[in-house]
């Protein structure tokens, strides 16, 4: 019975691993400002690993927000819920995400959402 149940968990826990240092299948390139994310919508293939690469074009959120909130961020909802955070004008971070989820889901900007469009979708076939 305990080797049952810690199978499983073992098994839930492979397969909701979303962030990830395999090999990339494809690399979205993403530039995110004030006025949003380019592109604001993406599709993607069920079972690929997407290298995200995130480049601010502005400075976002000020440091008057506190050090943990500067530049913009990127991230995406979950059942995913994986966020590059702190991205400064002229930056450019990555992060490497294996899309085992089919649907629609939003990634956006927690710092700059309710001040900026900073959203977007991404669709998983």
């Amino acid at each position: 019975m305990k080797r049952s149940l810690l199978l499983l968990v073992s098994i839930f826990a492979l397969l909701s691993c979303t962030k990830t240092e395999e090999e990339p299948d494809r690399v979205v390139q993403i530039k995110v400002s004030k006025d949003g994310y380019n592109p604001d919508k993406i599709s993607l293939e069920r079972g690929e690993v997407v290298l995200f690469k995130i480049t601010a074009l502005d400075d976002g959120i000020s440091a008057g927000y506190g050090d943990d909130n500067v530049g913009h961020c990127f991230y995406i909802m979950p059942p995913y819920d994986v966020m590059v955070k702190n991205i400064k004008k002229g930056q450019t971070k990555e992060i490497k995400v294996k899309m085992v989820y089919p649907g629609d889901f939003l990634y956006t900007c927690p710092y700059c959402s309710g001040i900026f469009p900073t959203k977007g979708e991404i669709h998983v076939r």
